[in-house]
């Protein structure tokens, strides 16, 4: 690209132009040129509009830039706080998953307990020796309620169903919420990447100094066109019939309006030629002449670089737009994302409530489990206590037959003792009769020949049949092991 005409002679000349002096054709087909070269005016208007339109995108991209950012930030701050309760509320599920699993653990223990408890009452039968005759075989299970036991395993499944319909509410709240999270995610995920970062800063202030230098080089040029154009005026107006000759060349070419300099609207009334030259010597002239001559070689130059800055420009503000349209863009899609996430930050109030509900839930269902445990507890120690009673009575019994056939034993003895003194008796009083019967008169005492009284041992209270039973001496002595087992 050729350089800004120089300020001294305008236009840089070429070493190959001739050394003639022009004639008045040249220096007219130097004007015209001159002239229709300031049409470029219009390269500089639109250089001016795209400077102003790209200082808007400068400062719309330093707001935009700005407010991603923060957006940005924000979208990641509220993610994280998102992100925080849902934590908080796997970590209450968790705890009272925790609770659960222990209590259920105990539970099952309890419960196992208490059938091995009732599986050794119904394994033990009641010995038919305490029964009434004829009556079916029974064991220490068909003395019990088992409504008792099995209203209260009732109860507790009902608990637990309980329990797993409030975590399964639970979970279809946390599903909505993974689900909602998942989208938000997929939503920053998708985000276009910011065209600024730290590592890669905004191209924008490069690209307007870019743009501004070439809007300077660009109106220099310009500068450089309207000296020569008012060099060829002046050469023209110090040429004989120079005026008339112009005014006839540019009579059909249209006139540059609104161009900025000294001299742009001057010269062009100048071309009129009206007022008078203003008075130069022949060596200023002939160097005059001699600077247009090296100007004119340089203008179409010029208007091309002229044009090639103004095309620079416009891409520069392609670029700049485009990167706008990066920022634009990406603003609509983080305040998209905003808007889900306020979405999600409304629902988070129900997935909170849901949870406090899980809780509230399995506190009610907790007391209710762990009464039941303590319930069944104290069947499982009732029970073990009656068979614990059960083999103290076969023991009892046992101990009641021993005292009683010993009692039997005693009262045999002693009916063996009081017959054997009775013998003796009657036998004493016969001998006393015998020898001194004869020489005693009877009413000397009535009762001197009375028999012996005799005794014998009577049961106070009528004997029941059966009563005290006679327990087998193994059935004993298992009863009895039991019982040192629970010592």
């Amino acid at each position: 690209m050729g350089s800004p005409l120089s300020p001294a002679s305008s236009l840089g000349g070429s070493s190959s132009l001739d050394n003639r002096p022009p004639t008045l054709e040249d220096l007219v087909n130097h004007f015209v040129a001159s002239k229709r070269s300031l049409s470029s005016t219009t390269t500089l208007w639109r250089a001016n509009e795209i400077a102003n339109s790209a200082r808007l995108l400068l400062e719309e991209n330093a707001i935009l830039s700005a407010k991603n950012s923060f957006i940005r930030c924000s979208i990641e701050e509220q993610i994280d706080a998102l992100e925080a309760v849902r934590r908080g509320i796997g970590m209450v599920e968790a705890e009272v998953k925790t609770e659960f699993k222990n209590l259920l653990h105990s539970l099952d223990t309890s419960f196992s307990g208490l059938q091995s408890t009732l599986a050794i009452l119904r394994d033990t039968p009641i010995e038919p020796v305490l029964q009434p005759p004829d009556t079916p075989q029974k064991h220490l299970y068909d003395f019990i309620d088992s409504a008792t036991v099995t209203n209260l395993k009732e109860s507790l499944r009902s608990c637990i169903d309980r329990y797993n319909d409030a975590l399964n509410a639970l979970h279809d709240s946390t599903d909505a919420f993974d689900e909602s999270l998942q989208s938000l995610h997929n939503a920053v995920t998708n985000l276009p990447a910011s065209p600024a970062t730290n590592s890669s800063p905004t191209p924008l202030p490069n690209l307007f100094r870019d743009l501004e230098i070439h809007a300077t080089e660009a109106a220099t040029c310009f500068q450089s066109l309207v000296r020569h154009y008012d060099l060829c005026v002046t050469a023209l107006k110090h040429t004989e019939g120079g005026g008339e000759a112009a005014s006839r060349a540019t009579d059909d070419m249209p006139s540059a309006e609104g161009v900025e300099g000294a001299g742009v609207d001057l010269s062009l009334q100048r071309s009129t030629f009206a007022a008078p030259p203003e008075p130069l010597t022949e060596a200023e002239r002939i160097d005059m002449l001699a600077v247009l001559q090296k100007d004119a070689v340089e203008v179409d130059d010029v208007v091309n670089e002229i044009r090639e800055r103004g095309a620079e420009m416009e891409f520069l503000l392609s670029s700049m737009s485009s990167h706008i349209s990066l920022l634009r863009s990406e603003r609509s899609a983080l305040l998209s994302t905003l808007a889900t996430i306020e979405s999600i930050g409304r629902d988070t109030r129900a997935y909170m409530s849901a949870a406090r509900d899980f809780v509230v839930a399995w506190d009610a269902e907790r007391a209710k489990i762990t009464e039941g445990i303590e319930e069944w507890e104290s069947l499982r120690d009732f029970y073990e206590r009656f068979d614990e009673a059960y083999a103290s009575l076969l023991v009892e019994v046992g101990e009641r037959r021993r005292r009683y056939e010993r009692a039997k034993q005693k009262a045999r003895e002693v009916e063996k003792e009081l017959e054997e003194l009775y013998q003796e008796d009657l036998q004493a009083r016969e001998a006393f009769t015998l020898a001194q019967g004869d020489f005693l008169p009877i009413d000397i005492w009535l009762n001197l020949r009375d028999p012996p009284r005799r005794y014998e041992i009577v049961s106070i209270d009528k004997e029941v049949s059966g009563s005290i039973p006679d327990v087998k001496r193994d059935v004993l002595e298992k009863a009895m092991q039991r019982l040192r087992g629970r010592m």
